[in-house]
C-alpha cells in the first residue's frame, strides 16, 4: 500500500529520463549516419580508383576515362548521402614522376616506389558530414549534443594498366 506522499514519484523518474533516453537514440542513428557515410565516400573513392585503373582493359574503351566520366562515376556512387551533390572530387594522374592532369596538386604527397616505371592514378573525395537528426548546439562553449557538422576524406591511390 503507497504512503500519500509517494504517489508521483514514477512521474518524476520517468520525466527525468525520458529526455536522455531520446538524446542517446538522437545520437546513435547520428553516429550510425556518420559511420555509413564513411563507408560509401570510402568505397566511391575506391570506385573511382577502380575506373581509372581499368582504363582500356575493359571491352569497348580504347583511352583511359577522362576526369570528368570519373567525377561522375564517383558521385553517382555517392546518390545515397543526403548534400552528395557538394562533395569534392578530385582526380589526377602521375607519369614517370610529372603530374599529367594535377587538380589542386592531388599528387603532391604520393610517393612511388617505381616512378620511372608506372602511371599511378589518385582520387580524393570530401565530403561535409551534417547530423540526420539536428540537435542543439554551443559551439561557443565547444558543447555539441551530437555530432557536429564533419569533413569526411578518403583517398585512393592505384597504379594504372599501360
Amino acid at each position: 500500500m503507497k504512503r500519500r506522499n509517494e504517489q508521483g514519484q514514477a512521474l518524476i523518474e520517468f520525466a527525468v529520463v525520458v529526455p536522455l533516453l531520446i538524446l542517446l537514440i538522437v545520437n546513435v542513428v547520428n553516429f550510425g549516419a556518420f559511420l555509413y557515410a564513411g563507408i560509401v565516400v570510402s568505397n566511391a573513392a575506391r570506385t573511382g580508383a577502380d575506373a581509372m585503373m581499368m582504363g582500356p582493359a575493359y571491352a569497348g574503351s580504347q583511352t583511359y576515362d577522362s576526369p570528368t566520366v570519373i567525377t561522375s562515376l564517383v558521385s553517382d556512387d555517392m546518390k545515397s548521402l543526403p548534400n552528395y551533390a557538394t562533395a569534392t572530387i578530385t582526380v589526377c594522374s602521375n607519369n614517370n614522376g610529372t603530374a599529367e592532369k594535377p587538380y589542386d596538386g592531388c599528387l603532391a604527397s604520393v610517393t612511388d616506389p617505381q616512378p620511372l616505371a608506372s602511371v599511378v592514378g589518385q582520387v580524393t573525395v570530401t565530403y561535409n558530414y551534417t547530423a540526420l537528426v539536428p540537435s542543439w548546439d554551443f559551439p561557443g562553449l565547444g558543447i555539441h549534443t551530437t555530432l557536429p557538422p564533419t569533413s569526411i576524406t578518403r583517398r585512393a591511390t592505384t597504379r594504372l594498366i599501360q
